[in-house]
């Protein structure tokens, strides 16, 4: 049971399941340290300003929901690994997957089904919680519903 992965070849969903978590966890090191690079942004501004109290460490960092918020992007990345691995042909795939992983889940969840678009009728999902990636539009411009 190797790893190796010849090209066009589905991987393993094991092994999409531990880089789709690793994708997760790279997306949440990446929000970890905007938080830590705030924080020392304010620790200079403070210093610079000859402040004596300086910006706490709790104030930019909570380590409860930090944990949750990435243990949670761990399941859903090894969750989108494994829902996509015969589709997945090598590692990378496998971390842009789990890292886009909350995306993937809203588009999905808002998909329509044939008989949905056939019949007109447009289901309400549940909301899921996982905000949509907001796209900048021109001046003027009018967003439309899909």
């Amino acid at each position: 049971m190797g790893t190796a992965v010849a090209e066009g070849t589905a991987m393993e969903w094991t092994v999409c399941a531990v880089y789709g978590a690793l994708g997760g966890l790279v997306v949440e090191a990446v929000a970890f340290y905007g938080r830590i690079a705030a924080w020392q942004r304010a620790r200079h501004q403070a210093l610079a300003r000859n402040r004596k109290r300086l910006p706490g460490f709790g104030k930019y960092v909570d380590a409860p929901s930090d944990i949750a918020v990435a243990l949670t992007r761990l399941g859903l990345g090894a969750g989108a690994g494994i829902a996509f691995h015969s589709q997945l042909t090598g590692p990378l795939a496998a971390l842009a997957v789990g890292a886009s992983a909350p995306a993937l889940i809203a588009q999905l969840g808002g998909a329509r089904t044939v008989q949905e678009v056939l019949g007109g009728a447009r289901a309400t999902a549940p909301e899921s919680g996982v905000a949509s990636p907001s796209v900048a539009l021109p001046k003027g411009a009018e967003a439309v519903e899909p």
